[in-house]
């Protein structure tokens, strides 16, 4: 934000603020940004425990998720091993009821949840860690108000299934950081910064659906109907296609943003500095043009952002296999392939001014 905050009774002066300050952003706050979405309709709680006893419900081996849901006692549970010796616990009542995430978790309550599930035989021995969440799923409308910029849990909210929610705040991070920077430096062209909530805002709606239609399969206390669509999709994603599917979206890395190809995928390299891989060209946060046909390129005037570099790949190198040439954005999207029908000169516009 342009001006200055106060920090531990000192002042810090910027041109711009990202707002990354979690789920209940005082920026959002402050400035008065709507969060529009879905209220929270129930709460659950996630713990690590190591089991003082188990009864023959408890898991001893790792399988699909699906096969851990467990009902009983007006309760839904999974317990899935971890580690040597380590559980975690996800748990909740089948209404939805429950304290709020500021609740503190007992160990009572957890017993209470592992009799009703897993029998009077299996005792929870070391608590080490346990937390309550909900399944509100809310988001900024504009990840840009001005000169304040949103990003990670301070942009949206969502039930936190699978590790989402750090995969969002680590690629939004990497969206923003380089065009910051470049804005900055006053080397960006005008329509870089919009660009993170062209790119990032669809990326965090995609999520906020599937975690929805994943919190829908995860009632065990639903109709026979939920049921029936849980096997389901449990079939399908025992086929390869699905499953890939599904985990390149769960992961995050099958996103395409608009007019921009995909992920590089790591390969083998051989430079002029020797044997290396994609993914350690270059460390400085800098765009790369990889020349892959023996042919020099130039990047004009901008050699102070965007590093070129001869390179020959090897063997299953699949990805990069007839392209010429590729133009790689700072984190890690393709901006250009010697393949496309526009001028290398106009992609090293429109990203890196």
């Amino acid at each position: 934000m342009c001006g200055s905050a106060a920090l531990g009774g000192g002042e810090i002066r910027g041109s711009y603020l990202v707002a990354a300050d979690g789920g209940h952003s005082t920026v959002r706050r402050l400035l008065d940004v709507p969060f529009p979405g879905q209220e929270r309709r129930m709460t659950a709680v996630v713990a690590d425990l190591s089991p003082a006893s188990r009864s023959e419900a408890v898991p001893t081996r790792p399988a699909y998720f699906s096969q851990y849901m467990r009902g009983g006692g007006g309760c839904y549970a999974i317990l899935h091993p971890i580690g040597p010796e380590l559980y975690r616990l996800l748990f909740g009542k089948a209404s939805g009821d429950g304290p709020g995430r500021e609740v503190p978790v007992s160990p009572d309550e957890v017993r209470e949840a592992l009799h009703a599930v897993y029998g009077p035989e299996t005792e929870p021995g070391e608590l080490r860690a346990a937390s309550r969440f909900g399944d509100a799923a809310r988001q900024v409308e504009r990840y840009r108000e001005g000169r304040v910029l949103f990003a990670g849990d301070a942009a949206r909210i969502h039930m936190p299934i699978g590790g989402q929610g750090v995969n969002l705040g680590i690629q939004d991070a990497m969206n923003l950081g380089w065009k910051l920077a470049g804005t900055i430096r006053g080397w960006a062209p005008a329509a870089l910064l919009d660009s993170h909530h062209e790119e990032r805002h669809p990326a965090a709606a995609r999520v906020l659906r599937h975690t929805r239609a994943q919190r829908m399969l995860m009632n065990v206390a639903g109709d026979e109907e939920i049921g029936a669509v849980r096997e389901l999709m449990t079939e399908l994603l025992r086929l390869p296609d699905t499953h890939r599917y599904i985990s390149g979206m769960m992961s995050g890395l099958d996103l395409q943003y608009p007019g921009v190809g995909p992920r590089l995928i790591d390969v083998d390299l051989t430079t002029e500095d020797g044997p290396t891989r994609a993914s350690r060209l270059p460390h400085s946060g800098h765009g790369l043009l990889l020349s892959l046909d023996g042919r020099p390129r130039q990047v004009g005037d901008r050699s102070d952002r965007v590093e070129h570099v001869m390179a020959e790949p090897v063997e299953d190198a699949a990805a990069v296999e007839g392209a010429g040439a590729l133009l790689i954005r700072p984190d890690r999207y393709l901006a250009w392939t010697g393949t496309d029908d526009t001028p290398l000169d106009t992609a090293l516009t429109r990203w890196f001014g």
